[in-house]
This record gives C-alpha cells, sequence and structure tokens, in this order.
C-alpha cells in the first residue's frame, strides 16, 4: 500500500473513531432498532442516553421459539436471520408450549400441570393443576394473565360427537369443566381456538366452526361456512386459524406444501372467500400458536411462516410468488420438500420491558 494509502486509511479511521454516535438523528435509530433481535435490542439501549431514550417499536416481528431436546435450552430463529439466537431456561425443563399471546407462553408439564411463563422476563405465574389429565386438542387465553379478565380455555371433541370443555379465570381456585354433544358433526383440527368478538372460535377439519360463548354451557357448531378441501385427493391436510385486522382468517396446506389456500370469513354471510394478498400483514403458523403482524422490514409483508428450516434459515409461503422461500439463501420451491420442521415450538412476540408485582404474578389475586 502506498505511504498516501496509509494516511487516507488513518484519517477516515479517525472520523469513525471520533463520531458522536450519540448525534444520529432518531429518525435513523428508529429504522435500525425494529431489525435487531432480542439481547441486540439491549445492546443497543446501552450504547448512549440518546440510544437508551429510542423507543423500541411498538411492533416487533414474532420469533419462533423452539424447546430443545434437553429441555432447558431454548432456540429462538428471527424469520430475517440465518442464526438462532440459544437461551438457558430451566424453569421450562419437562415442559411443552401449548399457546402464546402478548409476549406470554401457556405451557404444560406432565398430566396435571399448567402455567404461564415470559422467556424475556422469567416471570412465571401458575395456575391451579387441571382435574383431568392433558388432553385437549387445543387451548388458548383471552388476554395477557396479569390482566383481571384473562381466561384460559381448552378444548377436545371425541369421534366428531362429544365435546370436552375446561376453563378457568383469573382469582379461580379450580377449573370449570363441561361436557356434551355436539348438535352437528365436528372433527376438531390440530390448531389452537381464537377469541373473538367475546367468544372462543375452534376450527373443524372441514372448514366449518365450532363457537363457546363464555356464558354458555354448550359448544355450537355452525351450519356454515363450509369450504372445499384444498385438494379433494389429499386426505390430510394442516389447518391453521389466525386473527387478522379484525378478521378470522384460515390457513389449509397439503401434506408436503404442494397446495396452500387463505380464506377470510365473511361474518354476515357466513362463508369463506378466498383471499389472494395479506396486504402489509404477515401470518405465522404453527400447531402451538398462530398470530399476525403487520409487516416490520420492508419486504416480510404478504407471507406466511412456518416452523420450518432449511439450511439454518427459516421458510416461508410468500403469497405473491406462489414459493416457499428464504431470506438467508437460494431456497425457492413449490413444495417445502428438503425442509426441516421444528418440534416442541410456537410463534411468540418479544416483550421484555415490562416488569410485573408480585400480586399480578399471583393467579389468586386481583389485578
Amino acid at each position: 500500500m502506498a505511504d498516501d494509502e496509509i494516511e487516507n486509511s488513518k484519517e477516515l479511521a479517525k472520523v469513525v473513531l471520533n463520531r458522536d454516535w450519540a448525534a444520529l438523528p432518531t429518525e435513523l435509530l428508529c429504522l435500525v432498532l425494529p431489525q435487531l433481535f432480542l439481547r441486540d435490542v439491549k445492546r443497543f439501549h446501552n450504547v448512549c442516553r440518546s440510544w437508551r431514550d429510542t423507543p423500541t417499536p411498538s411492533v416487533q416481528s414474532p420469533v419462533l421459539m423452539c424447546i430443545g431436546n434437553d429441555n432447558t435450552r431454548c432456540k429462538f430463529f428471527h424469520p430475517l436471520y440465518k442464526d438462532s439466537y440459544t437461551m438457558y431456561i430451566p424453569e421450562l425443563f419437562g415442559a411443552v408450549p401449548r399457546f402464546s399471546k402478548d409476549g406470554w407462553l401457556l405451557m404444560s408439564r406432565g398430566k396435571h400441570s399448567i402455567f404461564f411463563f415470559n422467556p424475556f422476563t422469567k416471570a412465571l405465574i401458575n395456575l391451579p393443576d387441571l382435574p383431568n389429565m392433558y388432553d385437549f386438542g387445543g387451548i388458548t387465553f383471552t388476554s395477557s394473565p396479569t390482566s383481571s379478565d384473562c381466561m384460559v380455555f381448552g378444548i377436545n371433541v371425541y369421534f366428531d360427537e362429544r365435546f370436552s370443555i375446561s376453563t378457568i379465570c383469573r382469582g379461580e381456585e379450580s377449573w370449570r369443566v363441561l361436557h356434551g354433544e355436539n348438535n352437528s358433526p365436528f372433527f376438531l383440527s390440530h390448531c389452537n381456538p381464537i377469541f373473538h368478538h367475546g367468544e372462543f372460535y375452534c376450527l373443524g377439519q372441514d372448514g366449518n366452526l365450532g363457537v363457546f360463548n363464555p356464558n354458555e354451557d354448550y359448544l355450537r357448531v355452525l351450519d356454515k361456512p363450509h369450504r372445499q378441501l384444498v385438494d379433494p385427493d389429499l386426505t390430510h391436510e394442516r389447518n391453521f386459524l389466525v386473527e387478522c385486522n379484525g378478521k378470522l382468517l384460515s390457513v389449509s396446506m397439503s401434506s408436503m406444501g404442494e397446495l396452500i389456500s387463505v380464506s377470510k370469513l365473511d361474518s354476515v354471510e357466513m362463508t369463506w372467500h378466498k383471499v389472494d394478498s395479506l396486504g402489509d400483514q404477515m401470518l405465522f403458523v404453527s400447531n402451538a400458536s398462530s398470530l399476525s403482524a403487520k409487516r416490520v422490514v420492508q419486504g416480510m409483508e404478504n407471507k406466511i411462516y412456518l416452523p420450518k428450516i432449511y439450511e439454518k434459515c427459516g421458510v416461508f409461503y410468500s403469497l405473491a410468488s406462489r414459493l416457499f422461500q428464504t431470506f438467508g439463501n437460494d431456497f425457492s420451491r413449490k413444495d417445502w420438500y428438503g425442509t426441516g420442521e421444528l418440534l416442541s415450538c410456537c410463534w411468540i412476540e418479544p416483550k421484555a420491558d415490562t416488569s410485573y408485582s408480585k400480586e399480578e404474578l399471583n393467579w389468586f389475586e386481583d389485578a
């Protein structure tokens, strides 16, 4: 390297070292912050006072949490990044994720134990033991478990004829269990119910809906809607129910993803209408939790993110290209052949900026 090039390099280094990072415009910092992942957000805020005062975006991309084989090491996969982030969480030893909402996991352990856990703050809320063995086909809760109106709802359907529903509200010491016969045949899909407009909606394998009102003691299987299978020749489909922009969406996939369909419920006519575009929305689906979010970074919209990886990159389905793809490599297929599925996992919204009082973490206390 010539002497003048060396001097230029030294001058450039001085400029970088002497840069006043605290003087960077807030608008620029707000563009950077949404693209950071878990602990990187904390490091960002520790740089200086002005960076610490930069508000954390109200909307962050959900991440896929997967519990490892030793039941204590959890991996978090961000849809944008190739690498995962590992956290040691001994509180989750032997536990299985069942649902997530507002940054909280609903976990089960053994045959009767069930509890809430926030993996980002390590806050834990124990629930009364289940009176019977855990055998729910779907489970959900209405709001943050620290809220006074939080209710947990679990359901199972036996041979399409009989249902069993268990509920518990914050402050209650025992579960309420209901048994009954369906008013119409109903095969429950292996996905979580959605609390929508004050009622719990459960998706059937035929596209029909079972609805439970907390003020009633029975399950209503609705006459409508019904929908055709994605492919009548395929006997196995994967179905998910998601709330998006105040509407209910159903997502159906064939066994290898060759065919995929997104439908929106018309609550007036009670029919499913095909959706060709999600606009600026993103869907995140898995057996344990499915949710929607507005795009955080340009290019993430109009996609369905799956609990699948290819060469350490998260796999999504693009409604624009009609292909399964990733952000980190050149994977692009009309099916998901060659991808790996993550087990014991669920999508969760990162929320670590909240502290809880002792009373809030006690299920039996009024929040």
